[in-house]
């Protein structure tokens, strides 16, 4: 940064420049032989000694000691002038004043028995607030100035030493360094102490830098920026603008060496920018804009393709476009296998319900073999040489909504800041195969174009090398959003609108895309789910408190266990209530509707908990259940993406790629 930056404060109010650290002023030499002051010595073993010596000469003063010693103290003072001294030229000489009186083994003595008594801290308070009405003879103003100077000096010294602690290291804005401050070690007091060293010199910028960057992360305005480094709590907002360029550059050389040498896939979506100004002209206005933000997610080098996974996906894919994809194969390509994992799952979680409630804290046999969880389907490894690294791309002012929009970001702007340039389009077009994730417009655009363009010369321009995927996560916010739709009910009836009304959520009665919804939604629905299922426990096992449960045995558990599952859990007992051959007046619709909602439920349950633990079996063996839920619920373009991924899992993806 160049040192013309951090000029000094200018008087001049009509010149004042925003962009100057005014705050970094070239600090004063500061006085490296200040006055000598009398630092008290700790009390030790001592100091019992000089206390004694004063009392002794304080007993064999006479009875009558006040007026004895007014008498003695004013001879003194006469003796003192009689020598041409007055008390303040004797006080002087006697601490260390004349150089002939500090070193006189008399002086020294006396000097020493006083600075040692615990007289002195009673003086100091006198002298600090006399008992007297004369307040003319008062030396507070002298003692308060006094001690704001020598406080001053003792801060100057505790700020120089503990420089070190506050200043940056030799790469400051790398993610190393900005990730490596642990705020919970810094209480109050030390960040006041680093705004006061901040202030002092630029160099102890530590925690200033760190606030900087996480309040221009939140969005905070310029001049905003300004007032607070006008109080000495950030950097300057052009500061502050400079570093996120340098971390924005760092960033990208770590990616695209990361591109280079590990696998990956990328994902990108749109985003909505407010563009705010705060003096409009008809050329400057606040307005919104579209743009487009992409992540590059770096995997473990064990998820290396082939090299000719390209070729063989399309090979793949040739032979799968020969014969449409049969429905059936969703009950014979080992689905019966699949459901009865996901049974086991569904019946694990009522049971987890149970054993993980308060109620079952000390129960004795959580660890008993009837009471296990059933094994992993195909769980992803973990530790720390599987960790999974986030790259982040440029945000480009460009709507993916569109298809020209679409173009522009697979085909040119991701490419380029992947570190892809223009030479490199036949390579990719013959040997890359890169997937691509996003919510299901994403995915339906990018598939659109590549359909649009089958026509086009060479791989690359068919875009063959790119595999849209649709992201998990969205597909789970429209699951919940479709349970949400189907049993959301009245407020009179049993559905999850009094659930809502009665645990007081607000703001669930209608279902959103944008904002925090989803949050709240699965929150509530974890909420109703457990109180569904312990109510459940307790009819069933004819018990008024779930706590009584803690005193069966786990046999009786299982036994309990395969009721709910098999009356009021499951589609087997809703199977079981349609089939039973009673008049439509004694149905008992609300049981049955319980008993759907319980199903459901389970499945949502079960898809969240496997993303969460990054089961990918148990996600693979949930898509047949997601695709009737999308068919069922209207949402036919979710219902399109399970049956592309189906159909990719189960014909056109070799082994390597599933």
């Amino acid at each position: 940064m160049d040192e013309d930056l951090w000029a000094a404060f200018d008087n001049d109010l009509g010149d004042f420049d925003p962009d100057y650290d005014y705050l970094d002023v070239p600090a004063v030499a500061a006085d490296e032989r200040p006055p000598p002051i009398a630092d008290p010595l700790p009390r030790s073993t001592s100091d019992a000694f000089y206390g004694q010596y004063t009392e002794l000469r304080r007993s064999s003063l006479p009875s009558n000691s006040n007026t004895a010693l007014a008498i003695r103290v004013a001879n003194s003072l006469n003796a003192i002038s009689a020598q041409g001294l007055n008390l303040e030229i004797f006080l002087d000489a006697v601490f260390w004043g004349d150089d002939a009186c500090t070193s006189d083994p008399v002086v020294r003595y006396e000097r020493t028995v006083f600075m040692r008594s615990p007289t002195l801290s009673s003086i100091l308070a006198r002298w600090w607030s006399p008992p007297t009405q004369d307040h003319a003879s008062a030396g507070k103003p002298q003692l308060q100035e006094f001690v704001m100077d020598r406080a001053g000096q003792l801060l100057e010294k505790e700020i120089i030493n503990v420089v070190q602690q506050f200043k940056p290291g030799p790469d400051p804005l790398s993610q190393a360094s900005l990730t490596a401050v642990n705020f919970r070690e810094f209480g109050i007091i030390l960040t006041i102490i680093s705004t006061l060293s901040y202030a002092r010199s630029h160099d102890s910028c530590l925690l200033t830098m760190v606030w900087s960057i996480y309040l221009k992360a939140c969005g905070l305005s310029a001049r905003a920026f300004d007032a607070l480094h006008l109080l000495g709590l950030t950097m300057s907002h052009k500061w502050t603008a400079s570093a996120f360029g340098h971390i924005s550059q760092a960033a990208g050389v770590s990616r695209n060496r990361a591109i280079h040498s590990r696998p990956h896939f990328g994902s990108h979506d749109n985003l909505n920018f407010p563009m705010r100004v705060f003096s409009q002209r008809l050329h400057n206005l606040s307005h919104f804009i579209n743009a487009s933000a992409a992540t590059i997610w770096v995997l473990p080098k064990e998820a290396l393709l082939p090299p000719d996974i390209s070729a063989k996906v399309k090979e793949q894919r040739r032979e799968a476009s020969q014969a449409p994809f049969s429905l059936t194969e969703l009950t014979t390509h080992g689905e019966a296998t699949a459901s009865s994992r996901v049974k086991a799952q569904a019946r694990y979680r009522i049971l987890r319900f149970l054993l993980e409630s308060p109620m079952f804290k000390d129960y004795p046999h959580h660890k008993h073999p009837a009471l296990t969880a059933p094994p992993p389907t195909d769980l992803l490894p973990c530790g720390p040489e599987h960790i999974t690294e986030q790259h982040i791309l440029e945000t480009v002012e460009v709507d993916e909504s569109s298809y020209d929009g679409t173009d522009e970001l697979c085909n040119k702007i991701w490419l380029k800041q992947m570190g892809y340039m223009d030479a490199d389009q036949e390579r990719i077009g013959r040997e890359t195969l890169l997937v691509w994730a996003g919510d299901q417009l994403t995915v339906d655009r990018i598939r659109g174009l590549a359909r649009y363009r089958h026509d086009d010369p060479n791989s690359f321009a068919r875009m063959e090398w790119i595999e849209p995927v649709f992201g998990w996560f969205h597909a789970l916010m429209a699951f919940a959003n479709s349970i949400h739709a189907q049993y959301l009910g009245t407020s009179a009836g049993i559905g999850l609108r009094k659930a809502f009304e009665t645990l007081g959520r607000k703001g669930l009665m209608k279902a959103e895309t944008k904002g925090v919804f989803w949050h709240h939604l699965d929150e509530a629905l974890w909420h109703v789910g457990e109180a569904n299922f312990l109510s459940l426990w307790a009819m069933v096992g004819n018990v008024k408190d779930v706590a009584e449960l803690a005193h069966r045995s786990p046999e009786e558990l299982v036994a309990i266990l395969d009721d709910i599952v098999a009356n009021h859990a499951s589609r087997d007992a809703v199977e079981k209530m349609d089939s039973t051959a009673l008049p439509d007046s004694e149905h008992d619709d609300s049981k049955r509707q319980a008993a759907l909602f319980s199903a459901d439920i389970l499945a949502y349950f079960d898809l969240r908990e496997a993303m969460r633990i990054g089961d990918v079996g148990r996600m693979e063996d949930l898509l047949p259940t997601m695709l009737y839920r999308f068919l069922g619920g209207g949402n036919h373009k979710y219902a399109v993406e399970i049956l592309e991924l189906l159909h990719k899992l189960r014909a056109e993806w070799p082994d390597e790629l599933r």
